[in-house]
């Protein structure tokens, strides 16, 4: 199917549904919290389900992302576009590490799914005129919040649910 078919927001739509379940499982079945320990120098590793509240939460805010989006894509186009991006990120961190490692980091492969889809979307944007200097800039902050505002609510929690879940 060619590009030009494709409605643009099956591409944020498509990063979601990649994240939940195919990248967490991926990164639950390498134990990616032993590896976040080890590369994010934390004092130990997280338990499974502290791990996947915190996954929850940056779930939660690509929903609410999305959300926004679908309200009124035209006008809240940068919020889809925002998703495009965490995608980016999110693939970035495991590809980068994957080669500082020289082995590969748990999540890999659905991290090139992630980047797949960013460039689609990207392209999509470009190919129908919507892709600005502008929308790039504000895509990429609202992406950072996507990050930013789960990792605020991580950290302010993550004692309290350490206790729940040790």
């Amino acid at each position: 199917m060619r590009i030009k078919l494709i409605d643009f927001r099956w591409f944020p739509l498509t990063i979601i549904i990649a994240y939940v379940p195919f990248h967490i499982l991926e990164e639950a079945l390498g134990n990616f919290p032993q590896w976040m320990s080890e590369h994010y120098n934390l004092p130990s590793p997280l338990s499974y389900p502290h791990w996947l509240i915190n996954n929850s939460l940056f779930l939660l805010a690509l929903l609410t992302g999305f959300y926004i989006y679908s309200r009124n894509r035209e006008k809240n186009l940068i919020f889809g576009v925002g998703i495009l991006f965490w995608g980016f990120i999110n693939s970035m961190e495991h590809i980068v590490f994957s080669i500082a490692d020289v082995k590969l980091s748990p999540g890999f492969f659905s991290s090139l799914l992630f980047l797949i889809i960013f460039i689609a979307g990207i392209a999509k944007l470009k190919q129908i005129g919507l892709l600005t200097i502008k929308s790039i800039f504000l895509s990429i902050v609202i992406a950072l919040g996507y990050w930013v505002i789960p990792m605020i609510l991580i950290v302010s929690l993550g004692s309290w649910i350490k206790q729940m879940f040790p």
